[in-house]
């Protein structure tokens, strides 16, 4: 009866077969039918209501918008200006100041004082520099001694100011460049030393003797890193009228871009400035182009620098800008078009209807949808039921069960498939039993020293690219210990090489009894490396005098053999940023340390 019973399921599952009807078939014959008509529906939909949207209101908007943010970026150049006005009265001031030197400069000198090239320091001071390496503190001692009493005009603004100012200098035409800031670091000589720069060749220099007066450079970016800089500069005259030098201050644009340039206009609008260029001036995304920051090509650009009332239409969003003539920059402010129409009362009717509409189109297009998925799901999910508790049993470890094929379809297909890959399992894992012990064997002894135990030369290559992926994502905690066993060839010669085998297995000890936080390594036949890590990277000074302590007391044990009484050479080095341009420098100044040590050894 049994075999009746399977006679009958091998001929239903045969009849099966032979009435094959891809899932995909069923599936898109009717969902994907009703999902295009419901899409059609929507898109038809939504077409028309965005046109009448768009028909009824955008022509009464955009004047009342043009009108409204005129006015409003007219008022914020017109502060910009004045700020940059203040500013320009700060590079008058100094000027005026310079100039009135001149006019009393015996009386000037004899007050002054001899300053210096910039040092190592955070603080604000006076430095000094020569255009070349010709000029000397002698030739411009009176220049020197004169221009030192320039620090009680610009200490003031330059500390009342610090944001904002990165730095004051000045240039005359016989080569002493002054300046005031607390950035003298970045630039700084040894004691003794002079600082030269060619200011002669710089813009803000050469610019300045052709200017009648307070100027402003072109934007640049700062290049000690200090941001997005414009330099406001005048030239000075000495006792005589004639330009003896310019006087300059470096203004951070990144902070006169927040407080005065930087302002919202509303949801979904944006400001920016346009420099004389007609470049995008961007100091948090710099690096953009002013078509990516706002959607203006180069010929938008000029377009709107060259309107007349400084309006720009373009399609989805209108653009306003005002001149700042001082710099010869323009204020610009730009408005979706959308986000003015999510203002008026009759847009926002239009686009609720036009809401409830698309909802409407939704609601129906899923509501056909679960009917027909209905409809299939009968059809499908059983098979997939019954395949899924074949599924269940495999997974839970019956690797000799086989899932049944109920259909020939594509769910028949991955039944087959799928117990091909269980068979297939099957025989890979009894392989990899079989090897697997094996493997672990040699992967051991690949990376192990066989005569200490410790890790080999091939186990520190592997640990050195570790610490460089390391260094290269900021971990700059780390160093290197190197220690040379002592006389190993003369113990070797005299003893034999098993008593040589001895120290170098006594030192390994020592090594790893002392550097217990760190992985010790053989890196030839006397030579082993540490590299220091967490308690004994911060305490390896101590552990150094530590592990000499103990080789020291084993000399002075009496119940050893000479070759148990182990000498060793020691030095190390931590990584040092200003030191150090990779993991092979650090290892290398451990090295001379050890010959250092080495050699001191030898000499006592």
């Amino acid at each position: 009866m049994a075999s009746d019973m399977q006679g009958k399921r091998v001929n239903r599952t045969d009849e099966a077969l032979q009435k094959r009807l891809p899932i995909r078939r069923r599936v898109l014959a009717i969902v994907l039918l009703t999902t295009l008509l419901g899409i059609l529906a929507a898109t038809a939909v939504g077409i028309v209501c965005i046109n009448w949207i768009r028909n009824s209101s955008e022509t009464a908007l955009i004047g009342q918008l043009e009108g409204n943010l005129k006015s409003v970026v007219q008022q914020k150049a017109v502060s910009a200006d004045a700020k940059l006005e203040h500013y320009e009265k700060y590079i008058e001031f100094v000027t005026d100041y310079i100039e009135q030197m001149y006019a009393n400069e015996a009386d000037m000198i004899q007050r002054g004082r001899i300053f210096y090239p910039p040092p190592d320091t955070h603080e604000y001071m006076l430095t000094r520099g020569f255009a070349n390496e010709s000029l000397t503190e002698d030739q411009l001692r009176n220049e020197i001694l004169l221009f030192s009493n320039l620090e009680h005009a610009w200490a003031p603004i330059a500390k009342e100011n610090e944001d904002l100012i990165t730095t004051v200098y000045a240039g005359t035409t016989n080569g002493l460049l002054s300046s005031y800031d607390r950035w003298s670091y970045l630039s700084a000589v040894p004691e003794g030393q002079e600082f030269y720069y060619d200011y002669f060749q710089a813009d803000w220099y050469k610019q300045g003797m052709k200017e009648g007066g307070v100027f402003y450079t072109g934007l640049y970016v700062d290049s000690q890193g200090r941001g997005l800089t414009i330099t406001v500069a005048s030239p000075f005259r000495n006792a005589q009228g004639q330009i003896a030098g310019v006087d300059c201050a470096d203004f951070d644009i990144t902070g006169l871009y927040d407080e005065l340039l930087s302002f919202d206009l509303g949801e979904g609008t944006f400001s920016f400035a346009l420099d004389k260029n007609g470049a995008a001036i961007m100091p948090d995304e710099r690096g953009q182009t002013v078509q990516e920051r706002t959607g203006l090509t180069p010929d938008d650009v000029r377009a709107l620098q060259a309107s007349p009332d400084g309006i720009l239409e373009k399609e989805g969003a209108v653009y306003v800008g005002v001149p700042i003539d001082r710099v010869g920059w323009m204020l610009c402010a730009g408005v979706p078009k959308e986000v003015i129409q999510g203002g008026v009362s009759e847009v926002d009717r239009a686009i609720r209807y036009a809401l409830i509409i698309f909802v409407a189109v939704v609601v129906l297009i899923v509501a056909l949808e679960v009917i027909a998925v209905n409809k299939v799901a009968s059809n499908i999910t059983h098979p997939m039921e019954l395949l899924g508790r074949d599924m269940k049993i495999i997974a839970d470890g019956d690797l000799n069960y086989r899932a049944r094929v109920y259909r020939n379809d594509e769910i028949g297909d991955i039944t087959s498939r799928m117990n091909e890959m269980v068979d297939r399992l099957n025989f890979t894992i009894n392989e990899l039993a079989s090897t697997q012990q094996h493997a672990d064997a040699m992967s051991r002894l690949a990376t192990r020293d066989a005569l200490t135990g410790i890790r080999n030369k091939t186990a520190y290559t592997e640990q050195e690219k570790i610490l460089k992926r390391e260094l290269a994502q900021g971990n700059r905690e780390f160093g290197f210990a190197v220690v040379d066993l002592n006389n190993l060839k003369a113990t070797n010669d005299r003893y034999g090489h098993d008593k040589g085998d001895v120290a170098i297995t006594r030192l390994s000890r020592t090594v790893c009894n002392t550097f217990v936080h760190s992985p010790v390594f053989r890196v030839g036949g006397d030579e082993f490396v540490v590299v220091l890590m967490g308690d004994d990277y911060r305490n390896v000074a101590a552990l150094v005098n530590q592990f000499n302590e103990v080789l020291q007391e084993q000399l002075k044990e009496n119940g050893l053999s000479p070759w148990e009484r182990t000498s060793a050479a020691i030095g190390y080095a931590l990584y040092d940023e200003a030191l150090d341009s990779g993991v092979e420098d650090v290892l290398v100044r451990a090295d001379r340390e050890m010959y250092k040590r080495k050699r001191s050894m030898k000499r006592a």
